[in-house]
């Protein structure tokens, strides 16, 4: 499944170069990333499914393990108490033994696929989907000036980096200022 994620990842990468080049249309890229969204959706699907059995297979491995650990158990109280004979105690704890060491050897091996199928998962998304950062500029440089009269003559020969509000005026039709000529006609009136 990861082969076939780096395999589809490459075909989108092809395809975009393709695109930024001026080689294919927009619409002929839009087709083929359809296709690749498609084989991605379907890989997602297989790896779900496939997280599902072996979610399942954990929890069958664990209560045989836990089976194994109880009939072990008995027998080991049994052999205490004298119940059972060594030969049999002896016979049945080695059979036990190695069971549980099997089933424990195949859980491993299922937690450990499990959890190369989710971290690869993890990593899939965050390519797909970046991230968005939150701040893009580095932050302020701080400096300390030995003389204070330095710090205000630095302050006052570069320009500040706080917004400038400015007041502007706006009048209606009703505050237009009136034309030159009827100014004149108003004055000799």
């Amino acid at each position: 499944m990861n082969e076939e994620y780096k395999l589809a990842k490459k075909k989108r990468q092809a395809l975009d170069s393709l695109l930024d080049t001026g080689k294919i249309s927009a619409s002929t890229h839009n087709m083929f990333n359809r296709e690749i969204d498609d084989a991605l959706a379907e890989i997602e699907n297989q790896r779900k499914a496939l997280l599902e059995k072996m979610a399942s297979k954990m929890t069958e491995l664990e209560d045989q393990i836990k089976t194994l650990e109880i009939l072990l158990a008995k027998f080991e109280i049994q052999h205490v108490t004298d119940e059972i004979d060594e030969e049999i105690y002896q016979r049945e704890t080695d059979l036990l033994s190695m069971g549980l060491e099997t089933i424990r050897q195949e859980l491993d091996a299922v937690q450990e696929a499990t959890n190369q199928l989710s971290t690869s998962d993890t990593m899939a998304q965050q390519e797909v989907e970046p991230q968005p950062q939150e701040n893009l500029l580095p932050p302020p440089e701080v400096k300390f000036l030995d003389e204070p009269e330095q710090a205000v003559e630095k302050e006052a020969s570069e320009p500040s980096e706080e917004p400038v509000v400015e007041e502007i005026e706006c009048k209606t039709e009703a505050q237009q200022p009136e034309p030159e000529n009827e100014k004149e006609e108003k004055q000799a009136a």
